[in-house]
């Protein structure tokens, strides 16, 4: 069975209706469509599991910030938690891109329009980003009269301390209160995170990118304060403590 022919003549031919061009097989295992739109890259692939050769699940990608990948699951909601389908014969093989094709055709096509407008991050709002703008000071000096991290020690002292002070408060319930004490945690944390690098190195944080950014005068990266606190803060929910991730992306 020719699996590249079967894929080009079903979903290839649907995806052309769109502006969408094949584009190669990577890895012997994803097949690759593409396109762009006003300087937007989007690619829609399927992929063949690594480990059973008979799966096989249909995923939707856009370089628009804020939007990533998406599947069958992200769209409709009896499939939330199916990531692959099986494909035995290759007549299944066949009925199986023509489910993947006509998903495009009702569904996909509607979900790549909406994946060419940046979304606002889910906590890195306008409002939130506002509020750490003008409070980002306050904060600073909150956290650091309840958690002493400014000049204790040397910067990276002071970096795993914000990882500490993460690991320790990594537990948090579904109530509203909690996850608002949480939230702002962050917040202070990223205060505390852009002082330290600001008394050390300088430059400037921009708090109108799509996240919070702080420019260094002499380095190339920037460093995203509340992305990095939040990310440090989801691993350690997990019990994940295998990196010291404030200090790794902000050392």
């Amino acid at each position: 069975m020719n699996k590249t022919k079967i894929i080009k003549d079903t979903i290839g031919k649907t995806l052309e209706k769109q502006g969408f061009g094949y584009i190669r097989k990577e890895q012997g295992v994803v097949w690759t469509f593409g396109r762009t739109v006003n300087s937007v890259e989007q690619n829609v692939y399927v992929q063949q599991h690594t480990i059973f050769s008979n799966e096989y699940k249909l995923i939707f990608w856009s370089s628009a910030k804020g939007n990533g990948v998406k599947e069958i699951g992200s769209v409709l909601a009896e499939y939330a938690n199916r990531e692959y389908w099986t494909a035995d014969t290759d007549e299944d093989f066949f009925e199986l891109m023509k489910f993947f094709s006509n998903f495009i055709e009702e569904y996909g096509f509607d979900l790549l329009k909406n994946m060419l407008e940046e979304k606002e991050d889910t906590f890195e709002t306008l409002e939130r980003k506002q509020y750490f703008k003008e409070h980002r000071k306050e904060l600073v000096d909150k956290y650091d009269k309840t958690y002493h991290v400014l000049g204790n020690g040397s910067r990276e002292e002071q970096l795993k301390h914000i990882d500490e002070i993460l690991w320790e408060n990594r537990e948090a319930d579904d109530s509203y209160d909690k996850q608002q004490e949480i939230y702002e945690l962050w917040l202070g944390m990223a205060a505390l995170l852009t002082e330290i690098i600001l008394n050390e190195e300088g430059g400037k944080v921009s708090y109108d990118t799509w996240k919070v950014e702080i420019k260094r005068d002499k380095r190339v990266l920037e460093v995203r304060p509340i992305d990095t606190v939040v990310q440090a803060w989801l691993r350690y929910h997990m019990n994940d403590k295998s990196i010291m991730l404030v200090w790794a992306m902000a050392r």
